[in-house]
Order: C-alpha cells, then sequence, then structure tokens
C-alpha cells in the first residue's frame, strides 16, 4: 500500500518573552511552545520518521536560534526565547498565511515587535512521520527602529491569558467580516513590516485615520470618534480627545517637514502612543460590529465621551491587555 505523503509547514517565532504553550491558537489549526522547552523536543522526535528524530531536533534548533536565521554559525541574542508552531492536525495543516495571520492577531491585542523568523518546510508521511527540508527566513526591521528593541518584545499578564485566548478565537471568526476593520488591521500590521521607524509611525496614523469615512472636517472628526470609540469615561475620553489632536498634529509636522529637534525628541512617546491608541480602535470596532464606517461614524456622532460601550447592544468589553488598555487613558505626550 502506498504511503499517503503531503508537505506541512512549520514556523519559528522571536521577540518574546513568553512560552507559546500557554497561547491557544487552535482556530488557526496551530499550536506552539519554546525551543528550550522538553515538551517542544519530545513533540518533534515523537512525530519524526523512524532513525529521524535526533537529525530533525537538530535541524529545528539550528535554523531557529542561529544567530542570522539562516542555519549560520552562532547563537541568536534570543535563542532561549525563540518559540516553535506546528500543526494541530498534520493531514490538515495551516497554511504559511495562517501562522502570518495568527501572529498578527496576538499583536492586534498586544502591539509588540514579536516575527516570525523562519518557516520550515516538511514532509509527512502518514502513520511513518515527518521529515525536515527546507526553511524560509523572513526580514525583521525592529533592531533598526528602536534604541532597546527588547522593550517591545511581545509579553502579557498572566492573569488575564484566558481573555486574551477568548478574543483570538473572537477575532479569527471577526476580523474579515467588515472592509474598514479589515483596512485599519492591514495598515496597523503594515507599521510592523517597514524599516523604518518614521514610515511606521505614518502607517500608524493612516490605520487611526480609517475612523473617519471621509476628508470634510477629518481632523476634529479624527479625535472625537477616537476618543468616543475607546473611552469608557468621560475625563478619558477628553484625554484621548486631547491625545489624538497632538498626535494628527505630529503626523502633519513629520509629513510636511516641519519638524524641529524637539519634536523628533518626543518621537517614540508618539510612535507608541499611536500603536496603543490604533490597537484600541481596532478592537472596539470589532467588537461594535457596526457593518459600515459611515454607520459607526454616524453612532459615534450620536454618543458622547465616555458612552462608546452603548454604540452596540451587544457590546461587551475586553481588557485582555490591560497595561496597554491603562495607557489609551492614562498617556501623556505633552
Amino acid at each position: 500500500m502506498e504511503t499517503k505523503e503531503t508537505w506541512i509547514n512549520f514556523a519559528t517565532v522571536g521577540g518574546t518573552f513568553i512560552d507559546f504553550k500557554h497561547l491557544d491558537l487552535t482556530p488557526w489549526g496551530i499550536r506552539g511552545g519554546l525551543i528550550e522547552s522538553k515538551g517542544t523536543e519530545n513533540f518533534i522526535r515523537a512525530n519524526s520518521m523512524a532513525d529521524m528524530a535526533e537529525r530533525n531536533w537538530k535541524h529545528v534548533k539550528k535554523v531557529s536560534q542561529s544567530s542570522d536565521g539562516l542555519g549560520g554559525p552562532g547563537l541568536h541574542g534570543d535563542w532561549e526565547y525563540m518559540n516553535l508552531l506546528w500543526p494541530v492536525d498534520f493531514n490538515n495543516p495551516p497554511s504559511v498565511e495562517d501562522y502570518f495571520e495568527a501572529i498578527g492577531a496576538i499583536k492586534v491585542i498586544h502591539p509588540s515587535e514579536l516575527y516570525i523568523q523562519n518557516i520550515l518546510s516538511a514532509q509527512y508521511f502518514e502513520e511513518k512521520g515527518i521529515y525536515f527540508s527546507g526553511w524560509s527566513t523572513y526580514n525583521h526591521y525592529h533592531w533598526d527602529k528602536y534604541k532597546e528593541p527588547q522593550d517591545h518584545y511581545f509579553v502579557y499578564p498572566e492573569e488575564n491569558i484566558q481573555e486574551t485566548n477568548e478574543f483570538l478565537a473572537f477575532y479569527k471568526v471577526n476580523y474579515k467580516k467588515h472592509g474598514y476593520i479589515q483596512n485599519a488591521i492591514r495598515y496597523y500590521l503594515d507599521s510592523f513590516n517597514v524599516n523604518s521607524a518614521e514610515m511606521s509611525f505614518i502607517c500608524l496614523c493612516i490605520s487611526l485615520e480609517t475612523i473617519v469615512p471621509g476628508n470634510e472636517q477629518l481632523s476634529y472628526r479624527f479625535r472625537r470618534n477616537l476618543a468616543v470609540l475607546c473611552a469608557e469615561s468621560y475625563e478619558g475620553g477628553k484625554k484621548i480627545y486631547k491625545n489624538a489632536n497632538l498626535l494628527y498634529s505630529y503626523r502633519s509636522k513629520l509629513v510636511h517637514s516641519g519638524m524641529t529637534s524637539k519634536d523628533f525628541a518626543k518621537f517614540e512617546l508618539f510612535f507608541e502612543y499611536a500603536q496603543i491608541l490604533a490597537s484600541r480602535m481596532i478592537i472596539e470596532m470589532m467588537l461594535h460590529d457596526i457593518p459600515s464606517i459611515k454607520d459607526l461614524d454616524k453612532k459615534l456622532t450620536e454618543f458622547g465621551f465616555g458612552q462608546g460601550n452603548s454604540i452596540s447592544e451587544r457590546y461587551k468589553q475586553f481588557k485582555g491587555n490591560i497595561s496597554t488598555w491603562f495607557k489609551v487613558f492614562a498617556y501623556d505626550i505633552q
């Protein structure tokens, strides 16, 4: 009887200090864990073809923990924190796009420089196991964009992990439902994929500007819509309104070459706030599930600061990343 043979993919992930065994990525058909954990090693060995367990495991470690992600000599600076993602079901494996989509979902919830370093290809022989062959390596740019890149790694409050997992499942089902939300997510995730801090910031601002359906009264409606959507209190709305106004002015200065050395000194403050505000905006858009940006804009016009929870009937608040959620209201960029 001929053995069924299929190609499956695995992914190596950096930009984090956590063990992915705690994250539920099964909506994408994915599980994961630290490469330096015994559980991950046992999984690869147990699912390898006969006499290939040692070879496969060395291959995974060499590629994922190498200094260049290409299997070269030397260890990656974060070698002990690299994670491996693998299919839940080898007979129905996730695509390469599924791996990137799952990582993107995490970054929407927890703004961070989490990244896929490698896609590892393997042949799966039904009832016999896997054999690793080639791999692809992807660019990531956080080392060039930050003074302290590791300050931007993915971490999460352990007490909120269940809420994060629930939102990941919600994200998978809902993020493609409405075009304006997809658009906001696309620009938000694009901000991580460019080798320039300034272009990353512009991408974040474009993502935020999707909160307004047209160019008319853009500046005022931009800051008011964000404040109504993202604030749970009147005072919080006032703070977001003020910060969003400063953010919009800063973006205009940057685009039109009106920046001074004093303005550039505040770049990281504006950058971080744009990132956490865009994250919160996307989450709130998804939770309210309004069919179009015009409909959402109309709702936001009807309500005031602190009334965002009333925009839709089935709204349920999400605070899975409590530190980022708090910063939206408490951040001071002036």
